[in-house]
């Protein structure tokens, strides 16, 4: 095999199972680096154990949050089941290559992946791409078991790197936007590619070369229309990730995917995993009316704003199959959301989350505490505002400082180093990142949201039986 693409374990460590086997990202590069003669496999970590039948929506937040745990113990253990499993993939598959997905709360999880390939086969060229690589290249390349860093988009520069391995004498100095060892040793880096223009160009997820993946039990798919996001949150990467453009794929081309999907997998849903989906009024209504002339019977759901959605566009929507939308609610304190830059409002969101959730459409509220200039009052404010909002559900999150992020950039760089990635998590009660309290104040916060969320989760299920009775 030319090249293993590994999507590394996570979730899986703190005993709660995907809903969907893939990820986006790596199946759209296999898909690519097929397309060119290219051979490859994906492995999705999170697969190698066994499904244990907990999703957020039967999962205690607060319990997910103490699994934490279990990920710092398992993700040093070479000698766990979920290692040994992977490691074996590795040896049957024997690539000249691995492309490690690299997310920057993975830090240990992808360092354990890039140590037991090195130890399986030092020839294997180990290559890192996604957000931390992007943002923090040199970082990366101190791991000696990392040999190349991709930056950004990755196609033509995974494609270009697989091209030179297969030669008898590779250069990587043709490979553009890469950090590679040169034969001394010292870290080289080359200049970037301009970004695909046309994401049309592109074929469909490659989900069929997604090792161990049995679609009949991971019946939630994910697709993406877009690369790159018309916002600016102070806590999100999305928008830098893609050099700070958006493109986005046509309306014929995302719905002709949706297609291919209802007439080859038994599907429960579609996950569309856009920064923002509905951000473009007019490729919205133009999606819901192509899904409905063409008679697509597959439900799905997507990333939604409060401030660009309305009654008419929401009974669209419903007519065109949307089952579900996440908004991003973050705070029930105006003054927070300005800081955030997030550009909407308290009253504006209640109000759209009353609508949609009226209609019928599952909405799943996201919220997030322990922001450094967060306050006690804040967080109330939030605590109340949860147990205000019309809602099918809350996804809680502590504030993690992610790379590519105006709130990681006004870090200090001492502050930065401190940062503990087998503790520091999404949901975990070791984010400290407050100024403003102690540390046993954010957690209580925090174990209040996770009750909050938990009760109306379950709220949400025993209304959704009875009225499946």
């Amino acid at each position: 095999m030319d090249i293993l693409l590994i999507d590394p374990p996570y979730m899986s460590l703190k005993g709660v199972s995907t809903d969907c086997g893939y990820n986006v990202g790596l199946t759209g590069l296999a898909a690519y680096l097929r397309q060119k003669g290219i051979e490859t496999a994906v492995l999705a970590g999170d697969l190698l154990e066994p499904p244990s039948n907990r999703a957020w929506t039967s999962y205690h937040f607060n319990d997910y949050a103490v699994a934490q745990r279990d990920y710092e113990r398992i993700v040093s253990d070479k000698t766990h089941v979920v290692w040994k499993k992977l490691a074996g993939i590795v040896s049957q598959t024997n690539p000249k290559a691995v492309g490690i997905s690299y997310y920057t709360p993975l830090k240990y999880t992808v360092e354990m992946v890039a140590h037991l390939v090195r130890g399986i086969n030092r020839d294997i060229k180990i290559i890192a791409g996604a957000f931390q690589p992007t943002f923090c290249p040199e970082e990366v390349m101190q791991n000696p078991d990392i040999d190349v860093v991709v930056r950004g988009e990755g196609e033509i520069p995974l494609l270009r790197l697989m091209k030179e391995l297969k030669k008898d004498s590779p250069k990587w100095e043709k490979v553009p936007g890469i950090y590679y060892r040169d034969k001394d040793g010292q870290v080289r880096n080359n200049p970037g590619v301009d970004l695909i223009s046309n994401l049309d160009e592109l074929p469909f997820l490659a989900r069929d070369l997604v090792l161990n993946c049995d679609y009949n039990v991971y019946r939630g798919h994910c697709m993406s229309s877009t690369r790159g996001c018309p916002y600016v949150c102070s806590f999100c990467a999305d928008k830098r990730i893609w050099g700070g453009r958006v493109r986005r794929r046509s309306v014929d081309n995302f719905v002709e995917e949706l297609r291919l999907l209802q007439n080859t997998y038994q599907v429960d849903y579609v996950d569309f995993v856009d920064g923002t989906f509905t951000f473009d009024r007019k490729y919205l209504e133009a999606f819901c009316n192509k899904v409905i002339s063409d008679n697509l019977k597959i439900n799905w759901r997507c990333t939604a704003r409060f401030d660009n959605i309305d009654e008419d566009i929401v009974k669209l929507m419903k007519k065109a199959n949307c089952c579900g939308m996440l908004f991003g609610l973050e705070s029930g304190s105006d003054r927070i959301l300005k800081a955030m830059n997030k550009k909407t409002t308290i009253k504006e969101n209640v109000r759209v989350s009353e609508m949609v959730y009226d209609s019928g459409i599952t909405v799943a509220t996201s919220v997030l505490f322990g922001l450094p200039y967060e306050t006690k009052e804040d967080m109330e404010a939030t605590l109340e505002l949860m147990r205000k909002v019309k809602t099918s559900g809350f996804d809680v999150n502590s504030y993690t400082p992610l790379p590519g992020t105006s709130l990681y950039d006004s870090m200090s760089e001492e502050d930065k180093k401190n940062i503990d990635w087998r503790k520091v998590a999404m949901k975990s009660h070791d984010n400290y990142f407050s100024k403003t309290m102690s540390q046993n104040d954010f957690r209580n916060y925090l174990s209040q949201a996770f009750e909050i969320a938990n009760e109306a989760w379950k709220r949400s299920i025993a209304s959704n039986a009875l009225h499946a009775r």
